[in-house]
């Protein structure tokens, strides 16, 4: 029975290019709510995006220079307990040399925070909601995450839940390694649904004094009601990736990986962009001389399962540094394309030998282009084989509408 409204905290769905992959979800779990208040970060860029926004659904932008304003006024919380004993893990945890950068981070994420949790606070005395009837949402395990952890700690009352993916969760990712307060949001929210196993593992440690019951696997998923191509009618090789264009996502060792490649007719497709688009072209330009390509840049996310239905792509390729589980992949497996990815984050748990092929992440190029090479010249009926064996491994794991149905149920129930 509906009878919620669901408060969603993002940073750029509807309003902009990023988290395309919420799109799905509130596909799914939309209805399952009376109303959805999509509370973002982003500004109407005005762009036409094709971004899927639920009929129940209203988007309400919050002010980035209003969060981050009056710094100074927060000087009183770093001698609150819960800042303090945070400081003091982070003292313990991190050499001498990253102390005063951790004691920032945690000053700028409180700051934020707090003043988030202040507008939230304004925001259902504005809609009239009633803190019985919903739920509140953060997308990222970050200060949105921290603010919900605020309301709730002010409040019992408060229904307020997180996600977790990769760059909200890996402290190793940065330098210093150092993520603020996870102890204190995971223990004060009902729930943090982390994306991947491998997520669940490197959270739990954290909080060995606490139940383990505050921290869920959910995973994501990918809708695509389009036909898997698995018949090859096109000469040449395709291989696609689609990634921002940054440096953890090593789009300069795919280009590297490819101009060795003894292909004929080859041809390499981009999908996304990033701050480091003119660089690579102008990599690619010195390096594909024999090879096709094209960076087609930030498109609409339908666009990219269309591409797949109407060419046969070879291969796809993630050579990331870094991953939750990469939405990318699992929209290639529903397209019935086999993957070669690092091992990374939770990239195991969706890339394996029913999908394709997990490389480590140091891999030499000498080794992915055998390996790349190897699979290329095998049997049809093999390449076949691994295509149908992908499809079937998205349609069990990865379907959005089965994940995220469960998802929208444990929801309903807090």
């Amino acid at each position: 029975m509906k009878n919620k409204t669901l408060i969603l905290l993002c940073d750029n769905y509807p309003l902009s290019a990023g988290e395309f992959f919420i799109d799905d979800e509130m596909r799914v779990i939309a209805p399952k709510f009376d109303k959805v208040l999509v509370y973002t970060a982003s500004a109407d860029t005005g762009k036409n995006l094709n971004r899927f926004v639920p009929e129940n659904a209203e988007v309400v932008s919050f002010s980035r220079q209003k969060i981050e304003a009056g710094k100074l006024k927060s000087v009183f919380r770093i001698f609150t307990p819960m800042f303090l004993s945070e400081f003091f893990f982070a003292l313990k945890k991190l050499p001498l040399k990253y102390w005063l950068i951790a004691f920032k981070i945690m000053y700028v994420d409180i700051h934020r925070a707090t003043n988030l949790k202040q507008d939230l606070i304004g925001l259902c005395k504005e809609k009239n909601i009633n803190r019985t009837d919903y739920v509140f949402y953060s997308y990222w395990h970050d200060y949105k995450a921290l603010a919900l952890a605020l309301l709730k700690h002010k409040n019992a009352t408060y229904q307020c839940v997180s996600r977790a993916h990769n760059c909200d969760l890996f402290f190793e990712r940065f330098i210093p390694a150092y993520l603020p307060f996870k102890k204190f949001i995971v223990n004060h929210l009902n729930c943090t649904f982390v994306i991947s196993q491998a997520g669940v593992n490197y959270m739990l440690p954290y909080l060995a004094d606490h139940s383990s019951s505050k921290i869920v696997l959910s995973r994501l998923g990918k809708i695509n009601n389009r036909q898997a191509l698995f018949q090859k009618m096109e000469e040449g090789i395709l291989i696609v990736t689609c990634s921002n264009l940054i440096k953890d996502k090593r789009v300069d060792l795919i280009i590297e990986m490819l101009s060795q490649l003894k292909i004929q007719n080859l041809r390499w497709v981009h999908f996304g962009d990033g701050h480091l688009r003119k660089d690579l072209e102008l990599l690619a330009a010195d390096k594909l001389q024999g090879c096709q390509y094209e960076f087609k840049g930030i498109v609409p996310n339908a666009q990219i399962l269309d591409f797949y239905a109407e060419h046969y792509v070879d291969l796809f390729v993630n050579l990331s540094s870094w991953e939750g589980i990469p939405v990318s992949i699992m929209e290639a497996l529903s397209a019935g394309i086999p993957i070669l990815a690092t091992d990374v984050g939770g990239t195991s748990e969706i890339v394996n030998e029913q999908t394709g092929f997990l490389v480590d992440k140091n891999i030499s190029i000498n080794t992915l282009v055998q390996i790349i090479t190897r699979y290329l010249q095998s049997s049809y009926e093999m390449q076949l084989q691994l295509r149908k064996s992908a499809f079937a491994f998205w349609k069990e794991n990865y379907n959005a509408q089965t994940n995220y149905t469960e998802f929208a149920n444990m929801l309903m129930k807090l």
